[in-house]
């Protein structure tokens, strides 16, 4: 850019500023660092002294911009851009004719930018593109081309360039075939042959890319990232243990492989085998003791496989390296209150300032607060953090009336319900909230008042629809209206195993056994929790099979020693 453009762009820097607000995006690369010549020279400087036409025309574009008058911007930016021989306003004129949906416009300001910034990868992406959807291959094909030498000029990978374009066209024949013509001409670079099958694999042609990658395998036996490839397309063609054997294979040639070690790790985690998936891990963590990715990962799983001392220990190791510290504070939190370390627990918990875990960690203070009989500070610990993080308002309302279920007084709850609605009326998770509670007290003029209303302002809210059929059916009213609400529920989603255990309660109710226990069964096999194996284990004890009955219930009890659902049917039904 000229040093006069820009001491222009910077005196209308506001306007600028608010103009750029309403244009779409344009994906520009990180500039990496150039170690060899570029491949196209860059065009000198067009213009030297302040020029009063180059003033005219970014002001009047800017002004033109901002009255939403496209078109007219579009005009003047391109001027600004041939008149200062700056890429800016050429890429600026592309994204106003974007806005425009005018391809025309867009390839004259495209143009203008590769030919005053030739080594431009946006541009040049942005070029490919057009000319695809203009139907001119031939230039779409220079295009990609220029962007593998640019790519190899600044030592990236330019196939990857290319398919970030590629992977987005209406016409997926025209891009495969331009990729094919790449391979072609680079058939020695296993990337070109990667790319085509990551086409495929973006199309979710599983089987067309597994043949695809396969073929760069066979050229080249030795390189491990086509492995990768291949064993995710096994797993999500449903070979899981073809896509272990996939990566196990590489690994008995080259044990310490960095890529296909995790991605066995990650692929044994996804798998739920987390024992197998924590000593990948810490494989990983022998092999590379710095990768805080890997060590956060094992930490993880420590946890998750009850290695609770480990697990502290590599949480603590990412603390001292300044790694994933938010989530290694949680963890660590949950872990000493699990061990019944309450301060302790709380000062881990008060340590997490951002992150995913951040808002789940200020609740956790609270629920250990009220759980060491200490209610009124988690009370006070809610309301200051309701004003100190005003956008999760209705969340902390929720937690509030939450709490005080637990350990508060009926009334207490209401009246947190009534100050939440106050604060955010009609708000559908506070309605949906108090509908289950006042359902848990049998205040069903409540549940129907407010899951009405969650219903009326969202006709497919499955969860609503579900809490009240249940309601119905549970109390054996109005079987006809409990039917149809949870049938609507469950074709909006019907693997939801709370809709089956509730149309499978409704069918029990109405005493149409074996569809109630088909109904539950496939409930009980999606979540076996207290809820749904308490149903389960009543149906089939009144069908006579108590064997079956005590089975589920027992199952449930090992995961939930104190379920409250068990032990209630249990004690009614088990004399």
């Amino acid at each position: 850019m000229s040093t006069l453009f820009r001491y222009i762009l910077c005196f209308f820097g506001s306007l600028l500023i608010a103009g750029c607000s309403a244009l779409p995006e344009i994906a520009v690369p990180q500039q990496t660092a150039v170690h060899k010549q570029m491949p196209f020279e860059r065009p000198p400087p067009t213009i030297q002294e302040l020029d009063p036409e180059l003033v005219f025309n970014t002001l009047a574009g800017e002004i033109a911009l901002q009255r939403g008058e496209y078109e007219l911007a579009y005009r003047h930016q391109l001027q600004t851009a041939i008149l200062a021989g700056d890429e800016v306003a050429a890429e600026r004129a592309a994204r106003i004719a974007t806005l425009l949906k005018r391809r025309d416009l867009a390839l004259e300001a495209v143009e203008r930018w590769i030919e005053l910034a030739p080594n431009n990868l946006a541009g040049r992406q942005r070029a490919v593109s057009l000319y695809l959807d203009a139907g001119e291959s031939e230039k779409a094909f220079e295009q990609a081309l220029a962007i593998l030498a640019i790519s190899e000029a600044r030592g990236e990978n330019g196939f990857t360039s290319v398919l970030a374009v590629l992977s987005k066209q209406q016409d997926q024949i025209a891009a495969m075939t331009l990729m094919r013509r790449l391979q072609a001409i680079h058939a020695d670079d296993p990337e070109a042959g990667y790319a085509i099958a990551l086409i495929s694999f973006l199309r979710r042609d599983y089987a067309q890319a597994e043949a695809d990658i396969r073929s760069v395998i066979a050229d080249r036996p030795d390189w491990s990232k086509g492995y990768v490839l291949l064993s995710r397309l096994r797993k999500l063609q449903d070979d899981a243990s073809g896509a272990v054997e996939v990566l196990k294979q590489v690994l008995r040639q080259d044990p310490d492989e960095a890529s296909v070690n995790t991605a066995l790790a990650r692929l044994l985690v996804e798998m739920s085998d987390y024992e197998g998936g924590y000593q990948q891990f810490l494989k990983i963590n022998r092999l590379a003791p710095d990768d805080t990715d890997a060590l956060y990962s094992l930490a993880v799983l420590a946890v998750q496989t009850e290695r609770y001392g480990v697990a502290k220990d590599h949480l603590k190791r990412l603390l001292e390296m300044g790694s994933h510290v938010d989530d290694a504070a949680y963890y660590l939190g949950r872990i000493e209150e699990q061990d019944g370390h309450d301060e302790v627990a709380i000062g881990w918990y008060k340590r997490v300032s951002g992150g995913d875990y951040r808002f789940e960690a200020m609740a956790r203070v609270a629920q250990v607060l009220a759980d060491a009989d200490r209610l009124q500070e988690a009370l006070d610990w809610i309301r200051n953090l309701r004003v100190q993080i005003p956008s999760q308002s209705v969340q902390l309302y929720l937690m509030e009336a939450k709490i005080l279920a637990q350990h508060g007084s009926t009334t207490e709850v209401f009246e947190v319900y009534s100050h939440a609605l106050d604060a955010h009326p009609d708000n559908d998770d506070i309605l949906y909230a108090r509908g289950l509670y006042a359902a848990e007290l049998g205040r069903l003029d409540i549940v129907e008042s407010d899951l009405r209303q969650v219903i009326q302002h969202d006709p497919n809210n499955a969860d609503a629809l579900n809490a009240l059929g249940y309601t119905f059916a549970d109390r054996s009213i109005r079987f006809e209206e409990a039917g149809a609400l949870i049938a609507q529920a469950l074709k909006l989603k019907p693997d939801s195993p709370a809709i089956l255990d509730s149309m499978g309660w409704l069918h029990y109710r109405q005493g149409n056994l074996p569809l109630a226990l088909d109904y539950l069964k496939k409930a009980f096999t999606i979540l076996a929790d207290g809820e749904i194996g308490a149903h389960l284990g009543e149906v089939l004890w009144i069908m006579g099979d108590r064997d079956g009955a005590e089975a589920v219930w027992k199952r449930v009890l090992e995961q939930d020693p104190e379920s409250r659902h068990v032990r209630e049917t249990r004690g009614r039904l088990v004399k």
